[in-house]
């Protein structure tokens, strides 16, 4: 079956908002003890760095980009430089995790303890997008740097001397406020979104972009680019 695009109908995301979700935060005491370990490998902090940029990330996300073992990933939560959360989704739990108090210290982050309380859900599940998208990239081009961006964007890679800023659509956009970034922004843009229909009130400040649907991020990616104005691989 296909859509009003012309592309075939795709399955549900399992980004999608409409799952039903729940965010349950790990708070932390303050002040908190931030402990003494230091950064063991370079991929450690690489990681760390990385999770510090976008915010959090799902157990599987960092076992494909840093290769971390569970051995690790224990020994880091230990050593207070991550912090483990709840994300519930329908009846499943997924664990995401934050950078702790001792990796904030580590790498001088303006970040503060329990920083997190406050997301909410369309938030958290953009950066976990962010992050899905860095694992296919990761299959295609192993060399890639991770960074922050300002809102609206999710994050930025930088790829050699290529900058893209990343959109990560979820849930209701305030299209003006998003419009009036966009117009700010001088470098090229990926946009990632559940459906197509949901990009389609920013379609004219995008005519330059990229864009990929979720469930493109399962698998070897072809981007879609405006034509007349209509989405096409």
């Amino acid at each position: 079956m296909e859509n009003k695009h012309g592309d075939q109908a795709e399955a549900r995301s399992p980004f999608s908002i409409d799952h039903e979700w729940t965010f349950v935060p790990t708070l932390l005491p303050d002040p908190v003890s931030t402990g003494y370990a230091p950064i063991r490998l370079p991929m450690e902090e690489i990681g760390l760095q990385a999770i510090g940029q976008i915010g959090c990330i799902g157990s599987v996300q960092m076992t494909r980009l840093f290769h971390w073992r569970r051995h690790q990933v224990r020994r880091m939560l230990a050593e207070k430089k991550l912090v483990q959360h709840e994300l519930k989704k329908n009846k499943n739990t997924i664990p995401i995790f934050t950078l702790g108090p001792r990796s904030i210290q580590l790498l001088k982050l303006d970040q503060g303890v329990n920083s997190w309380r406050h997301w909410d859900i369309y938030s958290v599940l953009s950066k976990l997008v962010f992050f899905q998208f860095c694992c296919a990239l990761h299959e295609k081009q192993k060399g890639f740097q991770i960074l922050p961006a300002a809102p609206p964007f999710t994050g930025k890679v930088q790829m050699g001397e290529h900058l893209r800023y990343v959109l990560v659509l979820r849930g209701k956009v305030d299209t003006a406020a998003v419009e009036r970034e966009l117009r700010l922004c001088s470098q090229p843009i990926i946009v990632i979104t559940e459906k197509l229909e949901d990009v389609d009130p920013l379609n004219n400040m995008l005519s330059s972009a990229r864009l990929l649907l979720d469930t493109d991020l399962r698998e070897d990616y072809t981007f879609f680019r405006q034509q007349d104005g209509v989405w096409k691989r």
